[in-house]
């Protein structure tokens, strides 16, 4: 149980990684700054793979798995709805 609470630790830790990625993009986009902006899409990203991987080793670790699929929902619909996946690509063009 001890490596479950270190894993959800560092969901928790990712998750605002993200949160902060994805509003420092924002800021960048605002500024009219596209490089930066695809900086922090791509960071944002990163996050978000690190994000499901940590999720499945704690549902693999967790009797929990109601709680965790909810949650699975939920990000897999704000990944799908989320607006920093265009700046990324515009960057790369």
């Amino acid at each position: 149980m001890h490596t479950l609470s270190h894993l959800t630790e560092a969901l928790h830790q990712k998750e605002q990684a993200l949160i902060q990625y994805v509003r420092y993009m924002r800021e960048a986009q605002d500024s009219h700054n596209e490089n930066m902006a695809a900086l922090f899409a791509d960071l944002a990203k990163a996050e978000e793979k690190h994000i499901a991987v940590i999720r499945d080793q704690v549902a693999k670790s967790s009797a929990q798995t109601d709680l965790l699929n909810q949650y699975e929902e939920v990000n897999q619909y704000n990944s799908q709805h989320s607006t920093y996946e265009a700046s990324s690509e515009h960057s790369m063009n």
